[in-house]
């Protein structure tokens, strides 16, 4: 598919418009502020969502009309057709309903992102106001870390820190929106000397701390994207000074393993993935072993459209082996999903789900690739974000959840929405 071709949105309400235009950033800053408030989140997106259909009763066909917004839709199809498709064998119709429902909230904020972000000024602020917030986590991890509970009381758990977060979910979003933060510091490197790369020594360090082995995966996979990234930006690299902050980042991580003993524990266990021991890898999967052979005998029976979209935990115990560990927990109720992202796609909306995935990871690759080759300082950390998330071989957050589907679908439209260049679109009719 082409990239888009620039055009304008147009104004028929100007007043909310260019309200929306001058400060709904702050907005959309508000869904990762609230992400620690359980599902707070939900409240900013709601708002979005609403500005979006206000917008829509002005300026409905040209914003459908939009490049951006054709190319929303034309990647959340890829993830949401097949849970439509799903429906008619659903385990539990309600519960795969109430889902595919709930996904088509997202174009509509995707419609608010899009006149939100027209302007640099207004993807600028947001991306420092995200990266600023990144920060207080880290601090608030660190402090967790050091003397036992954050500021708001919060205690490790299992020797895991958790910052601002109730559960442990802090490590997988840090790690998602991980390329904003080094984006933001690779600006201030630009401008103010390379040592600023030294910023993520702490981040590093609580990504760690988490112990989130997905999480960990997700961090070094967006080291690797982003690093690609500043490389086409600036193929000139001062090696000498690259290697001594190299060196000094890597130090003080170096010695968090060698002085703090929970996280010594979560890399020893994590070892045996790589023991051909079938005791030591299922440990270090966290006990995932079971569920997955359990997915696959349910991918054999449900093979095209699968079972409908959180439905794992309702069938589970039809296919549960006798001996199987979560069933002596509870014998009426499975995992609430298969803990790899690849296999709940095909467990929960079958082949035709996986080709979906398929064609949105594909259609993300080529679109994000392009934007670094053009040099989009907006599209790319938010298209690798996207990657991150959505990685084939993720085995934490539940991929049709709540938590990682708004968080998806939260980076998609503001990818989306900075895909065009502020410079190449026409200004929007002035009043």
């Amino acid at each position: 598919m082409t990239s888009p071709k620039p055009t304008s949105l147009p104004t028929s309400d100007r007043s909310f418009a260019n309200t929306v235009r001058r400060h709904g950033w702050w907005l959309i800053a508000a869904f990762v502020l609230a992400m620690p408030m359980g599902k707070g989140f939900e409240v900013p997106l709601a708002l979005m969502v609403f500005g979006g259909i206000a917008l829509l009763f002005k300026d409905g066909r040209a914003i459908w009309q939009h490049p951006s917004m054709r190319w929303f839709l034309l990647l959340f199809a890829c993830i949401w057709l097949p849970l439509v498709t799903a429906l008619p064998d659903a385990v539990y119709f309600e519960r795969a309903a109430s889902t595919a429902l709930a996904f088509v909230r997202f174009p509509l904020a995707a419609v608010f992102a899009l006149y939100a972000l027209r302007d640099e000024a207004a993807r600028s602020k947001l991306f420092v106001a995200i990266t600023l917030m990144l920060s207080f986590w880290v601090a608030d991890g660190l402090l967790q870390a050091a003397i036992g509970q954050d500021i708001f009381g919060y205690t490790p758990l299992g020797g895991r820190i958790t910052g601002p977060f109730a559960k442990l979910t802090m490590g997988h979003i840090a790690a998602i929106l991980a390329p904003i933060y080094f984006e933001i510091i690779r600006r201030r490197a630009a401008r103010s000397g390379s040592w600023y790369w030294l910023a993520l020594v702490p981040y590093s360090a609580v990504i760690l701390l988490t112990g989130a082995r997905a999480a960990w995966g997700m961090y070094a996979a967006g080291m690797v994207g982003f690093a690609v990234y500043a490389y086409l930006l600036t193929p000139r690299f001062n090696w000498r000074r690259t290697m001594m902050i190299v060196l000094l980042c890597t130090v003080p991580i170096g010695a968090l393993v060698a002085i703090y003993p929970p996280l010594q524990n979560k890399l020893q266990v994590t070892a045996g993935l790589f023991s051909g021991n079938y005791e030591k890898i299922d440990q270090a999967t966290s006990i995932r072993l079971p569920i997955w052979h359990t997915a696959i005998k349910i991918v054999k029976d449900h093979w095209l459209n699968g079972i409908g979209a959180r439905g794992f935990r309702y069938i589970y115990p039809q296919y549960a082996a006798p001996d199987d560990p979560f069933m002596k927990i509870d014998p009426t109720s499975g995992p609430t999903h298969p803990h790899q992202i690849t296999l709940e796609i095909l467990v929960e909306t079958g082949v035709i789900g996986l080709l979906g995935f398929a064609a949105f990871l594909v259609l993300m690759l080529r679109r994000t690739w392009q934007a670094m080759r053009a040099g989009n300082r907006y599209a790319v950390p938010l298209g690798l974000s996207i990657l991150l998330a959505t990685l084939p071989v993720n085995a934490g957050i539940a991929f049709y959840g709540s938590i990682l589907s708004a968080l998806v679908w939260w980076l998609v439209a503001l990818y989306c929405a900075t895909l065009i260049q502020p410079g190449d679109q026409t200004t929007a009719t002035q009043p």
